[in-house]
């Protein structure tokens, strides 16, 4: 590391759990080069096959997650501040970074699909429910067999289900047209392990995410996309109307087209 820095006293602070190691440090350095110390910390800040956030010392699989920078004393270099957007407080001393480190890691799983190096797929599956109303003719009580029901009430049976749930994380350009297309089909082949004509594809929630903080006033931003699935979803018992199916693999590439 180029930048000098100090590390106070009572530094570091680790944390140990089933989630893994966290520990926080506290540097300081001179005022004035505490914009090359994040940089330095952050790498290019949460790009892959770039500059890496740095390592704590000894555990190379917990880097920086963020920094937190402000003025260790109250040493203000006087001076008048005309503009909102230009200029801010000065020091004659030092600037006090509260580093933050998390232990990076990526989890396993056999029936993930492949995805581009840059990026980053998590996974995580919950139960949910089908539901399918009754008239009263058709209803009963287990607990009470003898009980009737009007024909005009109307009872809900649930059936368990599961939801599955992938997220992929710092695309830069989505297939938004293959999102399009895909939602509300059924899978043509295995995915995730799951037969094909038994996978839901519900849709996608995308929202923005940083993915290069290599220039602070420049940042990079790509695409944080959740793809929901529905596991065995109830079908009607004629032909039409039913779901359609598509190859769902497309969901997990570049689109060669940035506007889907």
């Amino acid at each position: 590391m180029s930048t000098a820095f100090k590390e106070l006293a009572g530094s570091p602070r680790e944390s140990y759990s089933a989630d893994g190691m966290t520990a926080r440090r506290r540097l300081v350095c001179a005022w004035g080069d505490r914009a090359a110390l994040v940089r330095e910390l952050l790498g290019d800040g949460y790009e892959f096959g770039a500059t890496s956030p740095a390592a704590y010392p000894g555990a190379s699989g917990v880097v920086v997650a963020r920094v937190e920078v402000e003025p260790l004393g109250d040493d203000l270099i006087e001076q008048s501040l005309n503009s909102l957007t230009e200029g801010l407080n000065a020091y004659h001393g030092f600037a006090l970074l509260t580093v933050d480190y998390e232990l990076l890691g990526t989890v396993e799983h056999a029936d993930l699909p492949s995805v581009d190096p840059s990026t980053v797929l998590t996974y995580r599956t919950e139960p949910t429910e089908e539901r399918i109303s009754f008239p009263g003719d058709d209803l009963t009580w287990q607990g009470n067999p003898s009980a009737t029901f009007p024909s005009d009430a109307d009872g809900t049976l649930r059936l368990p289900c599961t939801r599955h749930r992938l997220t992929w994380h710092r695309v830069v350009n989505p297939p938004w047209s293959t999102i399009r297309g895909a939602t509300g089909t059924l899978n043509t082949g295995a995915f995730l392990g799951i037969a094909a004509g038994k996978l839901l594809f519900e849709g996608a929630v995308a929202e923005r995410q940083l993915i290069q903080l290599s220039e602070l006033d420049a940042p990079r931003y790509g695409w944080r996309i959740e793809y929901l699935f529905r596991e065995n979803p109830l079908h009607t018992v004629v032909a039409q109307p039913g779901f359609d199916t598509s190859d769902f693999s497309g969901l997990l590439k570049f689109s060669d087209d940035a506007t889907g």
